[in-house]
């Protein structure tokens, strides 16, 4: 079976394409796996493509691709219309709790329908209470040889070290903010060259993302540019104006929170400048602002720090306004 025939739908996750070509050949798959990225970042496309190769009737003719796309497994599956690909959401709550897990593990040992396989497709699975991954241990730790799971998640340290250890974490592949930038430029329906450099660099190396941004509406892309001037003035240490911009800064926690992730990807740029590597936040055109290049290291660390320090207050529910504040006044001293 060629590398390449893996999953064509999934663009680059080359290690991903050879896991399960190799599992799938030997037979060896684990029965449970963690697929981590960003959202836009395939985990949706690689569950169902793993479901789908794993039951695919043409899986062993090396002269089509896996999963094929043509029996009728396939076809189920790729169409969502698979009744043994079972998919677990939080739906409008803030977290996955334990009852839908609970139902996971009544619905166990109830035999696939159509193939010699089921799966169960956890959404958000980063977002589980406490409780429901101790419930969801249960059914990992010796489920029978028809199921797999499939955790998809943001950040796969937030699930628990038992949970970890029983799933294989794969990450969803980054890509570069250039090779983000040439793939827009032939797949978004916006051919305006600076909004695909900033969707680019805010997508953060998800492509589903940065097409939706390029594609999308202004607001996102705004705070590329709050962050490109958030950034400037916290290198330049001048409180006040820093202070007066903040309150310009959208109240909203999720739009607060990214503008403090990107402005800190930039203040990282600062540092990647300086040691020869790569860009994440800056076009490679335009590169590091020449300002910043004269900020030393051990000040740009100390603002990295602060800003880690802010997002996390954010996440603790902390207010908009004394994040903000706390953060001028200690960047004023850093």
């Amino acid at each position: 079976m060629a590398e390449k025939a893996v999953f064509p739908e999934l663009i680059g996750n080359e290690r991903l394409k050879a896991l399960f070509a190799d599992g799938l050949r030997r037979g060896r798959s684990a029965h449970a796996y963690v697929l981590e990225g960003p959202p836009g970042s395939g985990r949706h496309t690689a569950a169902r493509l793993i479901a789908a190769a794993s039951l695919c009737e043409n899986r062993d003719d090396p002269s089509l691709p896996l999963p094929c796309g043509r029996c009728l497994s396939c076809r189920k599956i790729l169409s969502g219309r698979s009744v043994d690909v079972l998919t677990v959401s939080r739906g409008e709550r803030a977290t996955l709790g334990v009852e839908p897990v609970r139902a996971v593990r009544d619905s166990l040992w109830v035999t696939p329908n159509d193939g010699d396989k089921k799966f169960y497709v956890i959404e958000d699975a980063h977002l589980m209470t406490t409780q429901a991954q101790n419930a969801l241990l249960l059914s990992l730790e010796e489920p029978p040889d028809y199921v797999m799971f499939l955790l998809l998640c943001e950040d796969a340290s937030l699930l628990l070290e038992t949970v970890r250890s029983r799933a294989p974490v794969l990450s969803m592949e980054r890509f570069s903010p250039a090779f983000t930038e040439e793939w827009l430029a032939a797949n978004t329906k916006n051919p305006d060259r600076s909004r695909i450099v900033r969707a680019a660099h805010l997508a953060g190396g998800s492509l589903g993302l940065a097409k939706k941004l390029a594609d999308g509406a202004d607001s996102a892309l705004s705070r590329y540019d709050a962050a490109e001037e958030l950034a400037r003035l916290l290198l330049s240490g001048r409180r006040s104006d820093t202070l007066v911009f903040m309150g310009t800064l959208p109240k909203d926690r999720a739009a607060l929170k990214q503008i403090l992730t990107l402005t800190r990807l930039a203040l990282r740029d600062v540092i990647a400048d300086k040691r020869g590597g790569g860009l994440l936040f800056y076009g490679s055109e335009e590169g590091v602002p020449a300002a910043a290049k004269k900020v030393s290291v051990r000040r740009v660390c100390g603002l990295i720090r602060l800003l880690f320090r802010a997002e996390d207050d954010i996440g603790a529910n902390v207010s908009s306004s004394t994040v903000l504040t706390a953060l001028a006044a200690d960047c004023a001293g850093a």
